[in-house]
């Protein structure tokens, strides 16, 4: 790791992204976020709130992450453009298992990229997955299966990495009660479904909501500026309890 990620930045960059949710578009600032996309279709769903972690301390040593790979959508983003992570990162704001197989990405360092043919050409110690919010339109036993099976694409490219599945940040209770879809028992019932793709071995699971929620089980609004994305001096934060977190989960196991 070229800086341990202990070590929080001390300024971040003021810098604009584009930011899409639900067909509408904003710029955000420093302490903006990028938004996600999503289709409305009906959400079929039955499960149980996802089971949680203990939340680390600063006493716990972060794994380096330089060999580190992130996937994800606009959530992920975040990640890249403001957590100080030296990892690389595959994601795009509307990112979901419907379309990750098509989808060529720009790789910092590496280049345009499908995922195939980055997880064919280059090898990872870690890969961390967070999709799900723009699936929530969709059937959920539909987006569980399609999940699943990129899991096990992932580990036959990448035998020897330990892939983390990250729950879904939760939204806002405002933004779960206005949205027709984006709903916290969406999110809590595909959680709890894709968190059964763990094995606690060579698949590992990660909740950090218990870290952003309020009392409510929603993200707290004190995070957020839209109700869905952090503001970008918490993904430094984020960041950070994913090295620890992910050493407590591997220690563990």
């Amino acid at each position: 790791m070229k800086k341990p990620i202990k070590n929080f930045v001390a300024a971040v960059l003021s810098i604009s992204m584009l930011a899409l949710f639900s067909g509408c578009g904003s710029s955000e600032t420093e302490e903006s976020s990028t938004a996600a996309t999503s289709e409305e279709t009906t959400v079929t769903t039955v499960a149980t709130q996802p089971p949680t972690q203990t939340v680390q301390t600063d006493a716990v040593e972060p794994l380096d992450m330089d060999d580190t790979l992130f996937i994800g959508d606009s959530r992920t983003m975040g990640l890249m453009e403001y957590s100080g992570l030296e990892s690389d990162f595959f994601a795009s704001v509307g990112m979901s298992v419907y379309n990750i197989d098509d989808d060529s990405i720009s790789v910092p360092n590496i280049g345009k990229v499908t995922l195939d043919e980055l997880l064919s050409n280059k090898s990872y110690g870690k890969i961390y997955l967070m999709i799900g919010i723009n699936e929530l339109g969709y059937d959920i036993d539909q987006t569980a299966e399609l999940y699943g099976e990129l899991v096990d694409s992932i580990r036959q490219k990448q035998p020897d990495a330990k892939l983390f599945i990250q729950a879904n940040l939760h939204v806002t209770k405002a933004k779960s009660d206005d949205h027709a879809y984006i709903k916290n028992t969406n999110i809590n019932k595909l959680n709890d479904k894709i968190a059964k793709f763990a094995d606690g071995k060579s698949v590992l699971y990660l909740d950090v909501n218990p870290v952003y929620d309020d009392a409510d089980g929603a993200l707290a609004e004190n995070y957020t500026s839209d109700g869905v994305h952090l503001f970008a001096k918490y993904y430094i934060e984020w960041g950070d309890w994913i090295a620890r977190q992910s050493a407590i989960v591997l220690k563990e196991g």
